[in-house]
Order: C-alpha cells, then sequence, then structure tokens
C-alpha cells in the first residue's frame, strides 16, 4: 500500500505499541503449514498408486515375455521388443485415462488454496499478537496471490505429471536392457518394482518442497506489502533441519539481500525457498516503514 495518509495513520495507531522501539520484533512464531504438507502427501501417494496399479496389470505379460526371453536366449529379440513397448504404451495410454479421472488438478488448487489460508492466519495471529491490530479480511485475495496461486497449480501438475511416464521409461529401459544382457526375469522384475518404490518416495519429498516454496512466497509478499524489511530466520527446531539452515536460526535478513545457505557455491535464498526447506521468516516490524491494510483495535475500521 502507498497512500501516504493512510500510511501516516498507520504509525500514528502503531506509536504506543512501539514505544521507544524503532523495531518490533515478532511475538509469536509462525508455523509451517504441516497440515497441508500431510494432506499433499496423501494426494501423491495416491498418484502414483495408479502408476502402481496400471503396472500390476501389465506385469504378467512383461514377466512372461521375460520368461520366454530367459528360456531361448535367441539373438533375434524383435518380437520381444516388439511385445514389451507395446505393453508399456498401453500403460501409458491407461495411466493418462487414469489421471484424467483422478481429478489432479482439482486436488492441487485444493492444497494451494488450504497454504493460503493457513499463511494468512498464521500473519494475521503475528500481527494481532505484535501489534494489536486486525487486518482487513479480503486484502490477501488480490491479484498477486491470484497469480501466485494459478503458477503454482501449473507448476505442480505438471511436476507430477511427468512423474509417472518418466518412471515408465526407465522400466521399460530396464527390461529392454535385461534381454540385451540375458538378465534373469527375477532381477528384471526386481529392478521395477525398486524403480516404483523411488518413485513413491519422490513423489513425497515433493509435497513437502513445494508446500515451503509456496508458503515461504505468500509470506515474503505479506510481509514486504506491510513494509517489512527485514525478518528473524526461524527453523522448525528438529533433527531434520540441515546444518546451514541452523546456523541461520534466529539471526536477522533483509527481504532484499537473502541469507547464503551454502557456502560452497555461495547460494542464497530465504526461508521455504531451498529445497524441502520447513523453515519460516519471523518479520521483524519498523515504525519508519509499516504499512497495513488494517481494520483496527478489536476489529473496528480505521
Amino acid at each position: 500500500m502507498n497512500n501516504l495518509i493512510h500510511h501516516q495513520a498507520t504509525r500514528d495507531v502503531l506509536k504506543s505499541r512501539f514505544g521507544s522501539h524503532k523495531r518490533l520484533r515478532c511475538k509469536t512464531t509462525l508455523q509451517y503449514p504441516v497440515s497441508v504438507e500431510r494432506e499433499y502427501q496423501r494426494i501423491t501417494n495416491a498418484y502414483t498408486k495408479l502408476l502402481n496399479d496400471t503396472l500390476k496389470r501389465h506385469l504378467p505379460e512383461i514377466r512372461a515375455a521375460a520368461s520366454m526371453e530367459e528360456a531361448t536366449r535367441h539373438d533375434d529379440i524383435g518380437d520381444l521388443v516388439s511385445i514389451v513397448q507395446q505393453s508399456f504404451l498401453d500403460m501409458g495410454v491407461e495411466l493418462d485415462n487414469s489421471t484424467h479421472r483422478f481429478g489432479l488438478r482439482e486436488k492441487v488448487e485444493r492444497m494451494a488454496h488450504l497454504t493460503r489460508k493457513l499463511t494468512i492466519k498464521e500473519w494475521k495471529r503475528a500481527i494481532r499478537a505484535t501489534l494489536g491490530i486486525d487486518i482487513l479480511d479480503d486484502y490477501y485475495l488480490g491479484e498477486f496471490y491470484r497469480e501466485a496461486l494459478t503458477r503454482w497449480v501449473d507448476q505442480n501438475v505438471n511436476l507430477i505429471k511427468t512423474i509417472p511416464k518418466s518412471t515408465l521409461g526407465d522400466m521399460q529401459n530396464i527390461v529392454l536392457d535385461g534381454f540385451r544382457n540375458g538378465r534373469s526375469t527375477k532381477s528384471i522384475i526386481q529392478e521395477i518394482q525398486d524403480v516404483y518404490g523411488q518413485t513413491k518416495r519422490h513423489a513425497r519429498l515433493i509435497a513437502r518442497d513445494q508446500i515451503g516454496k509456496l508458503n515461504g512466497e505468500l509470506t515474503k509478499k505479506q510481509q514486504e506489502d506491510a513494509g517489512v524489511e527485514e525478518y528473524e530466520w526461524s527453523d522448525s527446531g528438529d533433527g531434520r533441519v540441515r546444518d546451514s539452515h541452523k546456523h541461520l536460526n534466529k539471526k536477522r535478513f533483509r527481504w532484499s539481500d537473502p541469507p547464503i545457505v551454502d557456502a560452497k557455491t555461495g547460494r542464497r535464498c530465504h526461508p521455504g525457498q531451498d529445497y524441502q526447506c520447513r523453515c519460516v521468516a519471523l518479520p521483524v516490524f519498523d515504525i519508519e516503514t509499516i504499512d497495513l491494510p488494517f481494520a483496527g483495535k478489536g476489529g473496528k475500521s480505521a
């Protein structure tokens, strides 16, 4: 918000809260949206199960082809290759149909809106606890937030959809490579199942990574809109926090100058922007720059 009159009015209302201090640290800890991450993991688990179900239906014919090759070991495997290629082609078509019925985009959109809702809830709680005012309810429904959510949904749908298709390609290569190198049927099938297990684990990691990124992006925008130029890094306080992020915990940084999170590469980022980051940014409010779309104390218009 750039209205000078409103900016001055905000400062006048909050003078007593700041007292003799120019800056105020956040008086509560913002919570990472772990509940949304869990729900997103359930969605990715259900989606990767579509791949597993499709694979199970076609595994007998793949096993039969592999067993035939193992029994004959003839030089010309063209017929067997054709069988395998057709089988994986059929799986790709079935997977596309299953994906359409699954309603992936609608489910991902729900995750985006849940993340936005919880991010706003935490932001309001922080402002109420620190400054004693309430934010206008409809402010964070603006164009930026619509565009940010749409962009995130598009990226995540494309990201998730590529996983099973890429996995099918890997599995087909495993079978064909096994044919050409005389591997046993058992080892070929085992490697296919191992690849599926890796795919399922990768899909789970996407949930943590992407929810953290969206939460971080919305948090950054909320604070910058409010004239917050600095924040305090806050990690999740558990055993999964990487050492580089633990080192940043409780330190203060500027939104215009992200800290270094990788000393070797010099890579910089804010909380939530690093891979699978669950850290959050606690706002540092400055009486000279603060500019909030508030309804006033106790919800009264200001």
